[in-house]
């Protein structure tokens, strides 16, 4: 596959898919089919093949472009994390449920809203026989000492 050679000359890089590497790298143009590039050498295995564009880019000028605006939005979205979304899931759907105070003398049931003094407000995802309970808090998933179901 063959494209227009825009600023590019034998003896000078360009990015073309390597299918030894089996990634998109620099290359030396070797040989140019008119303004077109035709032959490249990878700078990292040293093997010479057919230019190959790009994956993902049909015009090498856009895609330095490309993939930098691909790395400014991912920079900018911050990654969701699914505990976070799903304590926030959670608490949504148990908005009026009373926020109580941990303990480790006090009985949780599923469902309960519990402040913790070092990982915060959180609540009881699932019951384990006979004294903990796994708790989901914004950050992270605990599993914490209680009661049990006579507390």
């Amino acid at each position: 596959m063959a494209t227009t050679a825009v600023g590019h000359a034998v003896g000078k890089e360009a990015l073309s898919y390597c299918s030894s590497c089996k990634m998109d790298l620099n290359h030396v143009v070797v040989s140019m089919q008119g303004d077109r590039l035709h032959r490249v050498q990878c700078k990292t295995c040293k093997k010479e093949h057919a230019y190959k564009a790009p994956k993902g880019i049909t015009d090498p000028a856009k895609g330095k472009a490309a993939a930098a605006a691909r790395r400014e939005k991912a920079a900018a979205e911050p990654q969701a994390n699914p505990v976070e979304l799903e304590w926030e899931k959670l608490m949504s759907q148990h908005k009026n449920a009373p926020v109580r105070t941990y303990g480790t003398k006090t009985g949780f049931a599923l469902g309960d809203r519990l402040a913790h003094p070092t990982f915060g407000e959180g609540i009881v995802h699932k019951l384990i026989y006979p004294n903990k309970c796994e708790v989901i808090f914004r950050h992270d998933v605990k599993i914490l000492i209680h009661a049990g179901s006579n507390g």
